[in-house]
């Protein structure tokens, strides 16, 4: 099993605990209102995240915003 501190960026824990987090009990409800192929778009101070339901779980994935 991969623990969070096994992953070289900032970027690939936020999506893996993201994931984690979504496909765990607590993230059923935010799922369980979602169609598969739907998606949202989750913003932290630091990162801009799209996740999708696809066959029944999260994917999280980063979007990268370019600086102005």
């Amino acid at each position: 099993m991969t623990t969070l501190s096994e992953y070289r960026t900032d970027e690939e824990r936020v999506v893996a605990r993201f994931t984690k987090y979504l496909n765990g009990p607590m993230g059923r409800t935010v799922l369980d209102n979602l169609d598969d192929g739907e998606h949202f778009i989750l913003q932290t101070s630091q990162h801009t995240l799209k996740v999708t339901k696809q066959r029944g779980r999260a994917v999280v994935s980063i979007i990268r915003v370019p600086l102005v």
